[in-house]
């Protein structure tokens, strides 16, 4: 309880944290904003998550991340802590009590946007196409994925932060997964064969087709058809998958390691 009390006071203490969420807030509201003015994008999903085709991952999960990198980024920076952090059992319950808080944060913003984005899509008066996508489509499960990657987005923040000891180097890590892995997936589903000559442009777009048609492989979860047709455990899989790899490498060096 300790652990907890310490991390919820020092998440709300910094204005760092505040500054994040206004921004997550105000982006994600004017993208939804000019998303819902398109008729041919202004599918409900897609406005409720402000999904960008552009972006590999939805604005509320790189703001998760950037919360979740910070997390350690302030404990590296200020080592106030650092004589405490000796044991492994006490770093190990900072780290559930950083993941326990960051994950109800990055919840609480992925529940704050879509709220926010379904006030803007009441006001644009699309509000029938948003109860037949909730009673006949695949609205609901699309939705809880949503937040599931928000909440993966930061936990993958907090673990890469705290493995790699750099808050940028945790947030790189959650922006560049899918541009690193999307290659990987392209290339084992036959999708992108490389041509003998090396790689040109037109090859590099086949890799990264980022276009109104793309949205990397989560873009489902934002509303968005992503290159890759994958089925909703494949895309299960895609979010937990990254959250057990780190958290596997941080706990095999925890034990290796003096303070945090």
């Amino acid at each position: 309880m300790k652990a907890l009390t310490y991390e919820r006071r020092r998440l709300t203490g910094v204005r760092s944290t505040w500054l994040i969420v206004l921004a997550v807030l105000v982006l994600d509201a004017a993208l939804a904003e000019v998303t819902v003015r398109q008729a041919a994008l202004a599918e409900p999903v897609r406005v409720l998550t402000a999904g960008v085709p552009l972006l590999p991952l939805p604005l509320a999960a790189i703001g998760a991340g950037a919360l979740g990198a910070l997390s350690y980024g302030h404990e590296i920076r200020y080592p106030g802590l650092r004589p405490l952090l000796l044991a492994p059992r006490r770093r190990l319950a900072l780290l559930l009590a950083k993941l326990t808080v960051i994950g109800v944060v990055s919840a609480l913003l992925a529940l704050a946007t879509l709220t926010l984005d379904a006030v803007l899509l009441h006001l644009a008066g699309d509000a029938g196409a948003f109860e037949h996508a909730l009673l006949h489509g695949r609205f609901p499960q699309a939705l809880a994925g949503f937040v599931a990657l928000v909440v993966a987005g930061g936990w993958i923040g907090l673990l890469a932060a705290g493995l790699l000891r750099s808050a940028a180097a945790g947030l790189l890590v959650l922006v560049a997964l899918p541009l690193l892995v999307e290659p990987v997936l392209s290339l084992l589903r036959g999708d992108a064969l490389l041509p003998p000559r090396g790689l040109g442009l037109s090859r590099l777009h086949a890799f990264y087709p980022v276009d109104t048609r793309h949205a990397w492989f989560y873009g489902p979860l934002s509303g968005l058809r992503g290159a890759l047709p994958l089925s909703s455990v494949a895309l299960a899989t895609l979010v937990a998958a990254p959250v057990l790899v780190l958290l596997t490498g941080y706990l095999l060096l925890l034990p290796r390691r003096r303070g945090i």
